[in-house]
């Protein structure tokens, strides 16, 4: 009996052989669950664009913007905690991603950059938008690979187990990986095609099922870990903390089950919770919110130093005091984090736990009985910190701490957090149970709104940005992003008229404003006008709340950008303020 051939799941036919390549390429991303593909105009990237474009099951975001599209590609990941696509064209386009890439390595966040490549030919001879690509993003990727020209000659197996093999070493270590494919002509269809079912036949059937060429299997591969907790530790053995006196602290946590994880843990030993403002647990009250302010009391400073042992989760703390505190302490000090790299800036960690939160505390004992005089005496600061505060908190001057905080506090959904003044704030004031974005990993104020128009894209509900004014500047080319939104969108702009946080370091005077603040002397309603985004401008602090509550409510489901024109100084005078009366204080 003849045999009956097995229909295709991939075609055999295209108009030529970059055509194929780039469908090979965007078939095996999608056959390992990637959907998302953010595409920049360019005509040698055509191939990969097109195939993207026609797939079925692909997901296409464009933007004209490279440096913009690398962080809405980032936003989106974080949001969705799965690999997203980059494809731009050659020269500098590939090179405006770099800040992407750098954030997405510090971040271990799964970019996957597509970079289409002039061949070797065309290199270094003044060809027209030719530059050296070949590892232009340095050691930041996780992986990288230069891809030949697209020939018969190469079997097409080479590309795929490529793929796979980029994607595996990801999985292993979460960071950005990176393709550059050189592409000789042609790059557009032309009326006829070929059948290249010959050269496919080396491919064993994968063009007949909707399977990845090549299939990882590993006990100890990041996905595996996240569910295996018997893989981090042997089942019996345990953790014996030994300490009497012991603090948490928490870092950038981005699954909120690993949060709870750590915060059930500190309930059930009774342990001393100090979580910062990206832990997902700044709302737990658990938590000594304020920390970071509290510090500035010599004596709570002293209290908490007498501590024996401190755990931190995970990396990046906001608090330049807390940070100081762990670098000069003479307790013992372990580090827990699923990710491999050396997570110890003060080069103090005496243990350092390699194993997702949820898999470390399992296996976690104390021999010892926790000293409940030191942690009473410790979180009865918690609640004279919030008699200081309440006035700025809650005063009816319109501030940069009040209305990050009412926000902050207010929203259950998703907040994305600028760097510099704003996460800052959060950090210091807020007690909050939203979900927290930022891009802490190299801090930069780059791409801020692209990311957020990213993550609001993909959870599809209400999301928030909070943004200081120099930051919004460096990033009005994203604004076109928001057109893709179908959901409320909030802008809260912190205008301080230039770099405000400059106030609050030991900047020369004479040299403050022209070499650091950068005062601009702009507001943004003409800007909102040109983007149709809702514009308004609060002078009090009760209309600030009002209209925070209406957009995120807005029927039209448009941006609304609330601008908070505060004075440059006023933030740090009240920050000062509030210290000064933490020194003096008797609790």
């Amino acid at each position: 009996m003849a045999q009956v051939e097995k229909e295709n799941t991939f075609t055999h036919k295209y108009h030529n052989i970059n055509l194929l390549w780039a469908s090979l390429f965007i078939e095996e991303l999608v056959r390992h669950g990637i959907n998302d593909f953010c595409i920049a105009p360019g005509s040698r990237s055509t191939p990969l664009t097109l195939a993207a474009a026609k797939h079925p099951n692909a997901k296409t975001h464009v933007h004209f913007d490279e440096r913009g599209l690398g962080f809405f590609a980032l936003g989106l990941s974080q949001a969705s905690a799965k690999p997203v696509v980059v494809i731009v064209t050659s020269g500098t386009a590939v090179a405006n991603l770099y800040p992407a890439v750098i954030e997405a390595k510090q971040s271990h966040v799964p970019l996957i950059i597509i970079s289409a490549d002039r061949p070797p030919e065309l290199i270094d001879c003044t060809a027209n938008q030719a530059i050296d690509q070949h590892k232009i993003f340095a050691d930041y990727p996780v992986f990288f690979c230069q891809i030949p020209s697209p020939t018969t000659s190469i079997k097409s197996n080479f590309l795929l187990t490529t793929i796979d093999q980029g994607l595996f070493q990801q999985q292993m270590k979460l960071g950005p990986i990176h393709f550059n494919i050189a592409f000789t002509e042609p790059f557009y269809p032309h009326n006829e095609t070929i059948d290249f079912k010959a050269y496919l036949s080396s491919l064993k059937g994968w063009d007949t099922h909707q399977s990845p060429f090549t299939i990882y299997h590993h006990a100890n591969s990041a996905a595996q870990n996240r569910s295996l907790s018997s893989n981090v530790f042997p089942e019996n053995q345990k953790i014996d903390l030994n300490a009497q006196k012991i603090l948490v602290v928490v870092g950038r946590i981005k699954d909120k089950k690993q949060a709870l994880a750590i915060e059930q843990f500190c309930i059930r030993f009774n342990l001393i919770l100090f979580s910062d403002i990206q832990s997902q647990l700044q709302g737990s009250s658990h938590n000594i919110n304020g920390y970071d302010l509290l510090l500035e009391n010599e004596n709570f400073k002293q209290l908490v130093q007498q501590t024996d042992l401190i755990l931190q989760f995970s990396d990046h703390l906001i608090s330049k005091r807390l940070n100081q505190l762990i670098s000069s302490s003479t307790a013992t000090i372990w580090e827990i984090s699923e990710h491999t790299q050396r997570l110890d800036p003060s080069h103090c960690v005496g243990q350092r736990f390699v194993a997702y939160p949820s898999c470390f505390v399992q296996q976690v004992t104390n021999n010892k009985s926790i000293d409940s005089n030191w942690f009473n005496k410790v979180t009865r600061y918690k609640s004279a910190l919030a008699t200081i505060t309440n006035e700025y908190v809650t005063g009816e001057q319109m501030s940069e701490i009040n209305c990050a905080t009412y926000m902050l506090n207010q929203s259950t959904n998703n907040i994305v957090l600028a760097n510099s003044m704003a996460i800052r704030l959060a950090d210091m004031f807020a007690q909050t149970k939203a979900h927290i974005y930022s891009n802490r990993g190299a801090s930069g104020i780059d791409g801020l709104v692209a990311t957020a128009i990213g993550i609001a894209k993909n959870k599809k509900t209400s999301t928030s940005l909070v943004i200081g004014d120099t930051s919004f500047l460096y990033d009005l080319n994203s604004l076109t992003l928001l057109t893709q939104l179908q959901q409320p969108f909030v802008i809260v702009l912190l205008n301080n008229d230039g770099g405000g946080i400059f106030n609050l370091l030991p900047v020369p005077e004479s040299e403050k404003q022209v070499f650091y603040q950068l005062p601009h002397g702009l507001t943004f309603k003409n800007t909102c006008a040109q983007f149709s985004i809702n514009y308004q401008q609060p002078t009090t602090f009760s209309e600030f709340k009002t209209h925070y509550q209406d957009a995120l409510i807005t029927k039209d489901n448009k941006t609304t950008l609330i601008e908070v024109c505060v004075s440059n100084q006023l933030t740090a005078t009240q920050l000062q303020a509030i210290k000064e009366q933490l020194q003096h204080a008797i609790i």
